[in-house]
């Protein structure tokens, strides 16, 4: 996953960028998965049952908020932006 060379600023790869939305997608994935059950099958659930969809939908969370802090540290838009103004 390296840097590439555009206009003179560097960019990173798409591969890593494409790397960084599977990780979100993965992450919001379980979220839905694990409400989306939870909403379904609600009382009929035992304890350990709605433990693990309470920790699916946590982790999930934590991907997402790895995926866009990763993205927000290497992409870093703010100063593209500054370079875009006139």
């Amino acid at each position: 996953m390296t840097d590439e060379q555009v206009g003179g600023s560097t960019q990173p790869s798409r591969l890593t960028l494409y790397g960084l939305a599977m990780v979100g997608g993965i992450g919001m994935t379980l979220m839905i998965l694990g409400a989306s059950i939870g909403v379904i099958y609600g009382a009929a659930l035992d304890a350990e049952a709605t433990h693990s969809l309470g920790l699916s939908i946590v982790i999930g969370l934590l991907l997402l908020i790895l995926a866009i802090g990763f993205w927000l540290g290497w992409v870093r838009a703010w100063r593209l932006a500054d370079g875009l103004r006139c």
